[in-house]
C-alpha cells in the first residue's frame, strides 16, 4: 500500500499485538483469577491464542479452554481487570521501532490514535510505561461507551477525535479484528506478522513486517 495517491491525515494503531507485546502481563493477571476460581492457569501460548476480544473474550475462552462454567466469566472479568490495572506493563514490551515509528507520525503532523479492546486508562498506563504517550492524540477503548472492535464504532470514534476522516485515515492491526474493523469503518489498513492473528489469513491493504518500513509504505518517505 502507499497512500502518495490519497491523503493521509491521521493514523491509528491496535494496540496489543500491534505496537505492544502484552501477552507475559495479560497471562499474569489471567493466572490469579483462574487460580482464584481453582482453575489451572493457560500458558502464555495459550493466551496468546486468545488475544484481540478484550478482557471478556479472554475470560470465555480461558473457561472454554478448561471446559468450565462460562457463567463464571462476568465475575472473572471483573477481578481480571483489577489484576491487569495494578500491573500492566511490567513484562510488556514494545515491538521494535514501534515507539520510534509513532514519534517519527506525530513529528511529521500527522495525528497518531489508539484504537484497542483494552480498557482506556489501562492502555493508557501501558502507552506511558513504554514511551508512547507523548505522541498519540487519541485513545479509544473498549469501555469507551463506543462498543468494542470488531464494531466500527470505536475506530470511527478515534477518527473523529484526532479531527480525521475514514478515508484520509489508516488503521494497523495485527488481528481478524482488526482487519474486519477497519473494513467496516471504511479505512485502509495494514497488518503486522509479528502479533497475535495469523497473517496468512488476512486481507489487509498490505504487510508490515518491519516499523521502519512504515513511512514508505504511508508514502511519506518520498513526500519528505
Amino acid at each position: 500500500m502507499n497512500a502518495r495517491a490519497t491523503r493521509l491525515h491521521a493514523v491509528v494503531f491496535d494496540l496489543d499485538g500491534t505496537l505492544v507485546d502484552s501477552v507475559a502481563d495479560v497471562a499474569a493477571a489471567l493466572a490469579g483469577v483462574l487460580r482464584e476460581a481453582g482453575i489451572s492457569p493457560l500458558s502464555e501460548a495459550e493466551v496468546r491464542g486468545l488475544m484481540g476480544h478484550g478482557a471478556p473474550g479472554l475470560l470465555r475462552g480461558a473457561l472454554r479452554l478448561r471446559q468450565c462454567d462460562p457463567g463464571e466469566a462476568e465475575w472473572m472479568t471483573r477481578r481480571f481487570l483489577d489484576r491487569y490495572a495494578a500491573a500492566p506493563a511490567v513484562r510488556s514490551t514494545a515491538y521494535p521501532g514501534a515507539v520510534e515509528a509513532v514519534a517519527a507520525l506525530a513529528a511529521a503532523g500527522i495525528p497518531v490514535g489508539i484504537c484497542t479492546n483494552k480498557a482506556a486508562w489501562t492502555a493508557r498506563a501501558v502507552l506511558r510505561a513504554l514511551g508512547f504517550a507523548p505522541h498519540v492524540g487519541a485513545v479509544v477503548g473498549g469501555d469507551s461507551g463506543h462498543g468494542m472492535k470488531p464494531d466500527p464504532a470505536p475506530l470511527l470514534a478515534c477518527i473523529a477525535d484526532l479531527g480525521a476522516a475514514p478515508e484520509d485515515t489508516v488503521y494497523v492491526g495485527d488481528h481478524h479484528v482488526d482487519i474486519a474493523t477497519a473494513r467496516a469503518a471504511g479505512v485502509r489498513v495494514l497488518a503486522v506478522p509479528f502479533g497475535y492473528g495469523d497473517v496468512a489469513t488476512l486481507e489487509p491493504d498490505g504487510i508490515l513486517a518491519d516499523y521502519a518500513a512504515l513511512p514508505g509504505m504511508l508514502g511519506l518517505a518520498e513526500a519528505g
